[in-house]
């Protein structure tokens, strides 16, 4: 702590402000306190108050992923991905964009584009939530399409003994396994 930590004004300032509360209420805060932030006046509730939570988002690519790619590259990449990630093996430790790098570079966060864009890095948490669960629901569809594909490609096999079909079919199937995830044997 330092010294204007102490300093009586600082410490008259810090306690009023955290009296007032925010006037920022969550998404999901009950009636009275988005009224209440709607009109610029403080929310009642506690658990009713937006915070500021980071996260990456749904669809962040993974490190093994942007490896792969050029710094030029990646810095071109969607605002919602330069979010920061704390070094703490690093001397200093430091704050970096969590995409701007490459074989031996790594850029300090803020890097050119999470300046240039702003508040479109941070995701709400309800948003990414919500792509996450949209997500899922596409994986399952697709999912259960493959499966419905797999099972009308077997009666087809069933049906049609002529090799040379059965084996076109085969290789379709192994396709939608392929893409599904899972590559195991078909029994004939």
């Amino acid at each position: 702590m330092s010294v204007s930590d102490l300093d009586p004004f600082w410490v008259k300032a810090r306690s009023e402000f955290l009296a007032k509360g925010s006037t920022h209420a969550d998404p999901s805060a009950c009636g009275t306190c988005r009224g209440n932030a709607e009109v610029g006046k403080p929310v009642e509730h506690e658990g009713c108050a937006q915070r500021a939570t980071l996260l990456q988002a749904p669809d962040h690519p993974h490190y093994e992923i942007l490896a792969g790619f050029s710094l030029e590259e990646n810095a071109k990449l969607p605002a919602r991905f330069h979010v920061p990630v704390f070094d703490d093996c690093g001397v200093p430790n430091s704050w970096l964009c969590a995409v701007c790098q490459e074989e031996g570079v790594v850029t300090g966060w803020p890097c050119a584009t999470a300046t240039k864009y702003g508040t479109q890095v941070f995701t709400p948490q309800h948003t990414a939530e919500t792509v996450q669960q949209k997500q899922q629901t596409q994986a399952a569809a697709m999912t259960d399409a493959i499966a419905k594909a797999v099972a009308a490609l077997r009666d087809m096999q069933a049906v049609e003994p002529d090799h040379v079909k059965a084996a076109a079919l085969y290789e379709i199937e192994m396709g939608l396994r392929h893409a599904a995830g899972t590559q195991n044997e078909v029994a004939a």
